[in-house]
């Protein structure tokens, strides 16, 4: 025999449902439609204004009356503290890809170690010495690890030429026919002649012992001296000391020199605007985790849910908070929505993520619902008081900025109309 279901852990259940089916919306709207990043931003800082009055109003000053305001602080720190760390360590774990916000972040934590450690290995290379950092930084994204053997051959005579090389590790000779001309070593650089002026390879670099190089092709080569007149000017140094090695003629080398030095500065843009390198975000999809994912994305949702539970048929609780709820899902689920579809996963996976999670906030809702029934009014006041420090926490770590990384400063009037939509619906049983 079933037993029968209380009629307001119903209420708590649906309740949950519709502050969350905003995020089953949000995400079909975000597989089917890439919205602009004004509209974006509008959505995501209006919730993030409802969802701060809700925060004020609707959890806050109950708390504060129920229990003071000792229980509000630990409650607020604590739950904060466990939203910071629980989000931390699903990123870590796979569960990055939920958020464009938090897919960034592992991005770059990700491209600044990689990055951290061929800075490292390359600073001794001569044309590295006056970069500043910020186009160290952006050069590297374009690099490329190559390992020879001795015999190995790096450049031949009369071919064309594609690469440009850093020797990292080992020593190379540059032959003319059968001549050796030179041997270089660690922290020197070849291969940029053919590069620049579309001719055949001068010479032929072979490999004289185990070699460790960085490779950076001809496209990315040209790229690098439009935004980098300090590798144009270090570029010309070594091309110099070359020619003093190449030719018995003190006049023909700065005659070259100068040659060279102009058709470097010709092709300088002093553009030093960084882009993203498109071609790390693609492995993403590879390092992320579903299941991973489906937690991240719940431990977001449970603090509301659980709010929402725990207020279920009080007679202060309005509907303020759960619009505000809805409200901030929406932009949640589509930005995320828009970010896995980008990253390679399927409509079918994105759309069952957000519908799963819509039923497990119901369910988190009904044991909000039934923690309140169980325990006393203190308890509960610091629970709620738990909640609102991790929707705080995801606030500011992942809505606020994204609102203001997509749309500048025009959200603060967005952001200021949701917190007075909010205040006005909660008004009626504070004031």
């Amino acid at each position: 025999m079933f037993m029968r279901t209380p009629p307001m852990s119903m209420a708590a259940f649906f309740q949950g449902i519709l502050g969350a089916s905003s995020l089953a919306l949000g995400a079909v709207v975000g597989v089917f439609w890439q919205p602009n990043r004004s509209f974006s931003a509008a959505i995501m800082a209006f919730g993030s204004g409802t969802l701060l009055s809700a925060i004020a109003f609707e959890i806050t000053i109950p708390a504060y009356r129920a229990s003071g305001f000792s229980p509000l602080l630990v409650g607020f720190m604590a739950g904060g503290a466990l939203f910071a760390g629980l989000t931390q360590y699903i990123d870590q774990h796979g569960g990055f890809l939920r958020k464009p916000a938090s897919s960034r972040r592992y991005l770059y934590e990700h491209r600044h170690e990689q990055i951290s450690d061929v800075l490292a290995r390359i600073a001794h290379v001569e044309v590295m010495q006056n970069l500043p950092p910020q186009e160290k930084q952006a050069l590297v994204s374009f690099l490329k690890p190559v390992y020879a053997q001795p015999g190995d051959i790096l450049c031949e005579e009369g071919t064309p030429g594609d690469y440009f090389y850093m020797i990292v590790d080992g020593e190379a000779e540059v032959r003319k026919g059968r001549k050796v001309l030179n041997t270089m070593k660690p922290g020197e650089v070849f291969g940029e002649m053919a590069l620049l002026t579309g001719e055949p390879r001068s010479a032929t670099v072979v490999a004289r012992t185990p070699m460790e190089l960085y490779q950076l092709h001809r496209e990315h080569f040209h790229s690098v001296l439009s935004w980098s007149p300090h590798m144009a000017w270090a570029l010309s140094r070594s091309l110099a000391q070359r020619l003093r090695l190449a030719t018995d003629s003190r006049v023909a080398v700065e005659r070259n020199l100068e040659r060279w030095r102009q058709q470097l500065i010709d092709q300088v843009e002093l553009d030093l605007l960084l882009r993203e390198d498109p071609t790390m975000i693609e492995g993403l999809v590879k390092r992320s985790a579903p299941l991973a994912i489906l937690i991240g994305t719940l431990i977001d949702n449970i603090p509301e849910s659980l709010v929402i539970g725990m207020n279920a048929g009080e007679s202060h609780f309005g509907w303020s908070f759960l619009l505000a709820v809805f409200i901030s899902n929406f932009p949640e689920a589509l930005s995320s929505a828009s970010g896995m579809k980008q990253a390679g996963m399927s409509r079918s996976q994105i759309l069952g993520l957000w519908i799963g999670i819509v039923v497990l906030s119901g369910l988190c809702a009904v044991g909000g619902y039934a923690l309140k029934n169980s325990t006393s009014e203190l308890v509960v006041a610091i629970a709620q008081a738990v909640s609102g420090g991790a929707i705080l926490a995801m606030l500011a770590s992942t809505m606020m900025p994204e609102a203001y990384e997509l749309g500048g400063s025009s959200v603060a009037f967005s952001t200021i109309l949701g917190f007075l939509l909010g205040f006005f619906i909660s008004s009626g049983h504070i004031l």
